[in-house]
């Protein structure tokens, strides 16, 4: 009985967060028609429909939506640190650490899942910029070139 209350509780806080009833699903195993009409009570609208982002390189098209990814990283990787036991709260510490550093960043709680996934399977590696001391995300752009997103310089 109490796994089940931490299972709701929990697809309660993803869906606040405006995760996608895929994610929530998956994480919980609550099937996905209550996971909907969770949202609907949630939200007064349905969830969005459509598939999510596969990867980390479909999310940073432009140097903004990199760096938006970028600073979520170092959230989740700070997070992690902490919580390593734990992925899916490391997962909604990071979005909420995010959310609070920048108010009016683009990356939605269903993106920042998706690169957590990529940075658990090493698929996107946190590195600093050994010209400025930024943080830079590595392997996460689609045309390859490894550039620092503060200046601008090759890795």
């Amino acid at each position: 009985m109490l796994k089940k209350y931490q299972q709701q509780t929990l697809a309660i806080e993803l869906l606040k967060r405006h995760a996608r009833v895929k994610i929530v699903h998956q994480v919980t195993g609550i099937p996905i028609k209550p996971l909907r009409q969770t949202y609907r009570q949630l939200h007064g609208r349905s969830p969005t429909p459509g598939s999510i982002k596969f990867s980390t390189r479909g999310l940073t098209g432009s140097r903004r939506k990199y760096k938006d990814v970028t600073l979520f990283a170092v959230c989740y990787r700070v997070a992690a640190s902490k919580l390593a036991d734990d992925q899916i709260q490391a997962v909604i510490t990071a979005f909420d650490a995010y959310k609070h550093s920048y108010p009016f960043g683009n990356l939605d709680f269903s993106a920042a899942w998706v690169v957590s996934e990529d940075i658990k399977d090493k698929k996107v590696q946190v590195s600093i910029c050994p010209h400025c001391r930024a943080w830079v995300l590595l392997n996460a752009r689609e045309d390859l070139v490894e550039r620092c997103g503060v200046c601008n310089n090759y890795l």
